[in-house]
């Protein structure tokens, strides 16, 4: 089965473009270090447009879409994940960023995160995003978070290349 069709040259693309109908997508693609600009409120014409790599579920605005795009066909949450690392030639985790506002996160000292957040991190590492003032560590969350990863990178996801205009 196919996963997902892209077209265009990804290797162009600065950053990664989600519709809003992909929320969990942006979530995970920026705690694995993926520059994914904010998109809530942009009209399908505005993300057509962007100079970014356009993630998307919608057939139609992947038709309209001149640039490189990746539509993507599954409601599998996890081969989504795995289509972009795929495709992109991603290796996750290499720098991470804030999943709340795009900012790249800055390693902080651990009690300095325990100060702020009022109560003590069991982690050897942690993080501060410099935008929005959140914290960030490896807890008892982040076992699921790199399990997830793991099986994005092994998912079995096949993606065509569009040779023609029709979805």
């Amino acid at each position: 089965m196919v996963t997902c069709v892209y077209k265009g040259d990804l290797s162009s693309a600065k950053c990664v473009a989600v519709d809003d109908m992909l929320g969990w997508l942006v979530r995970w693609l920026r705690i694995i270090g993926v520059d994914v600009p904010p998109t809530a409120g942009r009209t399908d014409e505005e993300l057509a447009s962007t100079p970014c790599l356009l993630v998307t579920r919608d057939r139609e605005l992947f038709k309209r879409r001149k640039g490189p795009s990746l539509l993507l066909l599954t409601d599998d949450h996890v081969a989504w994940l795995s289509a972009v690392i795929k495709i992109l030639g991603l290796s996750p985790f290499n720098t991470t960023r804030c999943p709340l506002c795009n900012s790249p996160l800055i390693k902080v000292d651990c009690s300095e995160a325990e100060r702020a957040v009022g109560h003590k991190i069991f982690s050897s590492t942690c993080w501060r995003c410099p935008t929005c003032d959140n914290y960030y560590w490896q807890g008892s969350h982040w076992q699921g978070i790199t399990q997830t990863v793991a099986k994005a990178l092994i998912a079995a996801v096949k993606c065509e290349k569009l040779l023609t205009q029709g979805v």
